[in-house]
């Protein structure tokens, strides 16, 4: 998680400076071309894929513990584990590391909110300022 936390964040970085002009393939080998945003985007959503029910209704970061997948105690538990099985995403390790493995919600509300012409046209700076401002303003409705 934070390798790719990181490399996510310098995705984005290159692409406030190359913009859409510059894609690359991905994933390798598919013939479909990216932008960094787009890239940076596409790590992302398979990281949070760990997290979220998949078509069955399970989590991919319980694996097999079948505990977590079908106890309606612990089923929408969501533990953050500190490594992740490469194949199939299931967690590893300790199970109370929201340190690095925490950033998959801050992924989330990077991605929900802001789209690569935003994240071009203001900057950093614009694209989580704006949020800011927006929400100054319906507090002071409210």
């Amino acid at each position: 998680m934070p390798v790719n936390a990181l490399l996510i964040r310098a995705l984005l970085s290159f692409y406030l400076y190359y913009g859409d002009n510059f894609k690359i393939e991905c994933p390798t080998g598919s013939g479909n071309l990216m932008n960094l945003f787009e890239v940076a985007r596409e790590i992302s959503n398979r990281l949070t894929k760990i997290f979220v029910r998949d078509k069955a209704g399970r989590r991919p970061v319980y694996g097999g513990t079948e505990k977590f997948q079908t106890d309606p105690h612990w089923k929408d538990f969501v533990l953050f584990y500190e490594y992740f099985h490469g194949d199939n995403g299931a967690g590893l390790g300790a199970s109370h590391q929201t340190g690095w493995t925490g950033l998959v919600s801050k992924m989330i509300e990077l991605f929900g909110r802001i789209d690569g012409e935003q994240l071009l046209a203001g900057g950093r700076a614009e694209a989580f300022v704006k949020q800011e401002t927006q929400e100054h303003e319906h507090a002071e409705v409210a």
